[in-house]
């Protein structure tokens, strides 16, 4: 009997018929090509961190762990390549050993590579896109068994970028990086309505920028970072105080109470606000100032509007937590436009706000709630959360949605690497 699969979040969870962990690239090429003469589906699963279902299957799920090594790296150029199934954190490692930097890095460095490119994992910076627009090259074993190499420059790469993994199995990346820098990251502490005046000077004037809001409250901290040449002061030991004490057992213990107990949410939200919504300023290497250390798990979903709207959309899904019992953090980040096909960005610079929440009482109607909302402003939804996204509504909110389906049609005609998500969204 083969292990169920369940995503980090537990949301969502599959019974594969197999499993798979190649190490080669003609290991995938025989899978895929015995996944066709069987009639079964293959699916690839990085680290499981994507909050929606886009990662479950019925038929093979293959793991890229075993293709984890960076292959080479031009220091001169700015380019390393990469196996998809590397997790960011080491590859951030291997990029500071060559003193070398992603210039922009999610919240969370969990995730495989192939997976974080596949669903337009961000970070926050009207200066840089999304992880995806870094790739200048790509290998994949398509879903007939060819090895396909997308070049620098080949028009396919725009499809490919953010692909949902619908094109084929990725199994090396080539990407842009910079030598290394130090990021001076201060959050500013302020009410809500003054957060949100003061946001637009923040995205304009700083590298790097983000708005958390804590519902029930009027607590909101802003974060601007530039680049200094200061010293790092990161502590060790209160990185490891956050990791293994505050996220690993006290902030898990407030979420655990407030959903023991729904009318306690409101104050201990306060009681959060008051301890943690300080103003303080780190100094390091962008991989640990702009990441987090891991949250406790939660529920995510995620919706990219164009930056003129953010703050009457903020507004309104302020009032629409107000009416229940929302337990976790909002977060808006920006992202710049880019003409990647799938990129919630293509074509418009974008505010992404994250609505998260691990209360199960009140998670469907938040989410649903916030969806119409974001609905209203064309929200573009974050590819690896909670979403309900259509075929119809996708070819509304995404110009080139036909050529994607198109070039999946050539690279995977017999719809191999098809699950639940991608035939909603494409049949």
């Amino acid at each position: 009997m083969q292990p169920e699969f369940r995503n980090w979040s537990r949301r969502h969870c599959c019974a594969p018929a197999a499993w798979a962990h190649p190490s080669t690239d003609d290991e995938i090429v025989a899978l895929v090509k015995a996944a066709n003469d069987s009639g079964r589906t293959v699916k690839v699963v990085g680290a499981g961190h994507s909050f929606s279902a886009i990662a479950m299957t019925d038929g093979v799920l293959v793991s890229l762990d075993r293709m984890d090594r960076v292959v080479s790296v031009d220091v001169q150029r700015g380019l390393v390549r990469v196996q998809a199934g590397m997790r960011l954190r080491d590859f951030n490692r291997a990029l500071a050993e060559h003193g070398l930097s992603l210039p922009i890095v999610g919240s969370i460095a969990e995730q495989s590579l192939g997976g974080l490119v596949a669903t337009g994992t961000h970070g926050s910076s009207l200066r840089h896109g999304n992880l995806a627009t870094l790739i200048v090259a790509m290998r994949l074993v398509s879903g007939t068994g060819e090895v396909v190499e997308l070049p620098e420059g080949d028009p396919r790469l725009l499809g490919a970028r953010v692909n949902l993994g619908a094109l084929g199995i990725v199994t090396e990346v080539t990407l842009r990086v910079e030598s290394m820098f130090a990021v001076a990251e201060e959050s500013v502490p302020m009410g809500f309505e003054a957060a949100l005046a003061a946001f637009p000077a923040f995205i304009r004037d700083h590298e790097y920028a983000k708005l958390w809001w804590l519902p029930h409250t009027d607590a909101a901290l802003l974060f601007r970072g530039d680049r200094v040449t200061e010293p790092s002061n990161i502590s060790a030991v209160q990185r490891w105080i956050d990791e293994h004490i505050v996220n690993a057992w006290v902030f898990p213990a407030v979420l655990w109470l407030g959903n023991k107990f729904p009318s306690l949410i409101p104050p201990l939200n306060r009681v959060t606000g008051a301890v943690y919504f300080q103003r303080r300023r780190t100094v390091g290497p962008p991989a640990s100032v702009l990441g987090l250390a891991m949250p406790p798990r939660h529920f995510e979903a995620e919706w990219a509007v164009p930056l003129a709207h953010g703050a009457e959309a903020l507004r309104r899904v302020r009032d629409l937590a107000e009416g229940l019992r929302v337990n976790f953090i909002l977060e808006a980040r920006v992202v710049r436009g880019d003409d990647n096909w799938l990129s919630p960005a293509y074509g418009r610079d974008t505010i992404q706000i994250g609505t998260y929440i691990t209360n199960p009482a009140d998670r469907a109607a938040f989410f649903a709630g916030a969806e119409a909302i974001f609905a209203d402003y064309g929200g573009r939804a974050h590819w690896g959360k909670e979403n309900t996204l259509s075929r119809a509504e996708a070819e509304r909110l995404y110009p080139r949605f036909a050529d994607f389906r198109d070039l999946v049609g050539v690279m995977d005609p017999r719809g191999t690497l098809r699950n639940a998500v991608l035939q909603r969204l494409l049949d």
